[in-house]
C-alpha cells in the first residue's frame, strides 16, 4: 500500500475537520480517501473525451443520416439524434456518446435546460459542435421497462416524457393541472410512475410534450426527481455526475 503524504495549511485542516465533524461520524482519513476517490472518477472519465473530436464519417455511410459512435466504433445511423440516442441508451449507456451528421450541418436547435451512495458519471452526448449532459434512464410502466436518455431541467416541477414515447394506458392517471410554460399557461395531465437510475428506483410524476427529434434525449428530470439527488456539472470536462442526497 501507498503511502501518500499531503501538505495543508493549518487554517485549511482545520476547515477540513470541521467539515469531517459536521458529516457526523467520518473520520479525516475517510472523508480524505473519498475526496481522492472521486477525483480520480472524474479524471479517469474525462480522458474518454480525448479526441472524440476527430473522429471522421466512413465513406459508405449514407449522405443526410445521423451516425453515433461510442468508442470510435459506429453504433448506429439514423434519420434523426433521437433515435441514435434510444439506441446509446439501451446497448451503450455508460459510454461517450458522439452524433455526427454526414451532410450540411443542420441549424442546431437552442434548449434551455431546465441539476448512489457513491456518485455515478457519464460523459456529455455530443452531437456536431454541441454538447449536452445526459443521464440513462429506465422508464417504467406496468408492463414495460423502457431504457432511454434524459437530460436534466433544473426550472421544471415535474419530469417530462416525449410524446408518442410510451403508452400512456400502462401509468396511473394522477390529476390535470394548469402549468406555466414558456408559451402560457396550458393545461397537462400529470401520471405517475417509476424511472430507475443506476439500480435505484425513483417514483415520478410526469407530463407529456413534445421533445424535438433534433436533440439527442427523450426525457427531461424535473425537480421532483432532482431534488433527490445531488447534481454535479463539470461543464470544461463535460461530465455530469450524480449521487443521493445525504
Amino acid at each position: 500500500m501507498t503511502i501518500l503524504n499531503i501538505h495543508m495549511k493549518d487554517k485549511d485542516k482545520k476547515k477540513l475537520q470541521n467539515i469531517v465533524e459536521f458529516q457526523n461520524g467520518k473520520s479525516m482519513s475517510d472523508y480524505v480517501r473519498k475526496l481522492i476517490s472521486e477525483k480520480i472518477k472524474i479524471e479517469t472519465l474525462a480522458k474518454e473525451n480525448e479526441g472524440l473530436e476527430k473522429i471522421e464519417i466512413p465513406e459508405y455511410v449514407p449522405k443526410n443520416k445521423y451516425i453515433g459512435f461510442v468508442n470510435g466504433a459506429i453504433i448506429g445511423v439514423a434519420d434523426n439524434p433521437s433515435e441514435i440516442s434510444l439506441i446509446a441508451a439501451e446497448k451503450f449507456p455508460n459510454h461517450a456518446l458522439v452524433i455526427k451528421f454526414n451532410g450540411p450541418k443542420p441549424k442546431q436547435i437552442e434548449y434551455c435546460f431546465m441539476s448512489l451512495v457513491e456518485n455515478k458519471c457519464w460523459n456529455y452526448v455530443r452531437l456536431e459542435d454541441f454538447s449536452y449532459p445526459i443521464i440513462p434512464v429506465s422508464l417504467i410502466s406496468k408492463s414495460e421497462e423502457r431504457k432511454l436518455f434524459s437530460s436534466v431541467d433544473t426550472v421544471s416541477s415535474l419530469c417530462v416524457i416525449k410524446t408518442g414515447l410510451m403508452n400512456l394506458e400502462e401509468f396511473e392517471f394522477s390529476r390535470e393541472e394548469s402549468i406555466s410554460t414558456a408559451a402560457g399557461i396550458k393545461k397537462f395531465k400529470i401520471y405517475s410512475g417509476k424511472c430507475k437510475i443506476v439500480d435505484i428506483d425513483f417514483d415520478i410524476e410526469f407530463i407529456v410534450a413534445p421533445i424535438a427529434d433534433l436533440l439527442p434525449f427523450t426525457m427531461l428530470i424535473g425537480r421532483n426527481l432532482l431534488d433527490q439527488l445531488d447534481a454535479y456539472f463539470f461543464g470544461k470536462k463535460q461530465i455530469l455526475c450524480l449521487k443521493l442526497t445525504e
